[in-house]
Formats: structure tokens, sequence, C-alpha cells
């Protein structure tokens, strides 16, 4: 072994490609899903997205936009990523209409106004962990299964949260209303990803995931946003993440530009989490 000349070094260009690949993206309705699925397919991939059925219609435009946008394949998926039968489901749909998945983007998850220890319901914080971590799980690891079945590897990237390494701190007036069910879900994403990583680094599967913070992607579209902007106070670029920032670390983690990272947390907070 020596280190590699220049011109033995692989183009940046074809590492980024692709080109020929399948890239599952869940919560696929949503704007971080829609976005980042885009990403993936302007650099060749064809794309499956991934919803529950009262966003079929959602599903139809993205894909549409994406396939006449990039002139790859676009199709969707019906399903509960929390549901191990329907993410069977799912994943036979697209290996009978594509063949096989190369990537995996994990990023379907919900979030509530005011999910604190106070007043937060078994029933919100059963549902919350449902989605946000047995859903992750059962999408790594059946997706997994599959990749390792087809003996080609792949790529797997989960959506967590800066809130899965920090309590979130809130406006003054809201002090008691600290997140809770998510942040734990979100802390179970990261340490989840580590151990899939671990348990399918043999058979060339990667396994990473990232923390975004404040950023406007629809999953606070039910919050009061003056409360968000609040919490800008805090973030020392003083904004909100907009969707473009949250592409290209996906498109990163999918291609071969990130070959040899496996099992890490990549957080996209503009500084938050500094403090």
């Amino acid at each position: 072994m020596r280190p590699l000349k220049i011109h033995e070094l692989k183009s940046v260009y074809e590492m980024m490609s692709l080109k020929g690949k399948v890239a599952l993206v869940t919560g696929g309705a949503g704007g971080i899903g829609r976005s980042c699925a885009a990403g993936l397919a302007e650099v060749g991939a064809n794309i499956v997205l991934m919803d529950i059925p009262q966003k079929e219609n959602l599903l139809k435009e993205n894909c549409k936009a994406i396939s006449d946008r990039y002139g790859t394949k676009a199709i969707y998926v019906m399903g509960d990523v929390s549901d191990e039968a329907s993410v069977k489901n799912a994943y036979d749909e697209i290996v009978k209409e594509l063949g096989t998945v190369d990537v995996i983007f994990s990023n379907a998850g919900i979030a509530y106004n005011e999910d604190n220890p106070h007043t937060l319901s078994l029933e919100d914080w059963q549902k919350m962990v449902d989605i946000n971590l047995t859903g992750v799980f059962l999408v790594d690891r059946i997706g997994a299964n599959l990749m390792k079945s087809h003996g080609h590897g792949g790529s797997i990237i989960n959506t967590a949260s800066m809130s899965g390494h920090i309590i979130n701190r809130m406006p003054r007036d809201k002090m008691d209303k600290h997140m809770v069910a998510y942040a734990a879900t979100k802390a179970g994403v990261v340490h989840l990803t580590k151990s899939i990583a671990i348990n399918y680094v043999d058979y060339n599967i990667r396994c990473n995931s990232i923390s975004p913070g404040l950023i406007l992607s629809g999953l606070h579209d039910h919050m009061d946003m003056s409360e968000l902007e609040k919490l800008c106070e805090h973030v020392p670029m003083k904004r909100f993440a907009t969707l473009n920032e949250i592409i290209g670390i996906v498109v990163y983690l999918a291609t071969d530009l990130s070959s040899y990272v496996t099992g890490s947390d990549f957080i996209i907070d503009g500084g938050f989490t500094i403090w």
C-alpha cells in the first residue's frame, strides 16, 4: 500500500454519480424528502418516494416534477413505516418495478408542537416512537437485508435531528415545554445508525445519519412560526436553513464520495449546538 499519486485519483464527478442506481426516500411528500430526492436524481439515481396514502397527490406531484426536471425515473409507493408488513410490501413493489435498492434515505418522521412531560399522553409518546424510531429501524433492516441478499452493498442515511444531541432551548415564555419524545426518538436514531452500520459493514453497506437544526421543511407547518422564529435567536447564523442546504450532505452520503464513512452523524444546524 502507498499513497495515491494525482494521476491515480478518481474523478470527483464520477464518485458523485448514482447513474443506474435506485434510491428510496421515505417521507417523500415532505420538504426534506422531495428536495433530497431531487438532489439524488440530479446525480443520476432513479427515485422511489414513499409516504402514507393520505399524501398520494403530493407524491404524484413530486415524482412528476423530479422526472420532468432530471429525466430519471421517479415512482412512488405508499406505506406506513411503523408497520412491518407495510414496509415489506413497499420493498416488494420497488423490486418488482426497479429491481433493487442501492440507496435508502430513511427520512419519515413526525413532531408535536407541545411535546413535554407535563401533558404528553402515552398515546402520543407511542406514536412518536413508532414512526420516528421503529419506522427507521424497519426501513433500515428490511432494506439492508435486501441489499445483502442482492450482494451489491449500498448506503443508508437516517434523518435524526439536532434534538437528538441537545434539549432545544425554548422561548422564555415556553420554558416548561421542552421536547421529550421527539428528542428521545431522534437520539435513538443516532445510536440505531451506529448499530446498523457495524452489523452490516461486512456486506459493504454503510449507514449514517444527518441531524438538521431549524429548517423550513414543512415539518413545522402546524406549529406557531412566531415561536420558531424566536428560536433563531439561539442560532449563531441567526436564521433558518433552507431546503437547498440539506441536499449536499445527503448526496455526499449516498455516493462514493463518502465510501469510507459509516456510523457517523452529521449536524446541520447553523451552529446551534455549539453552545
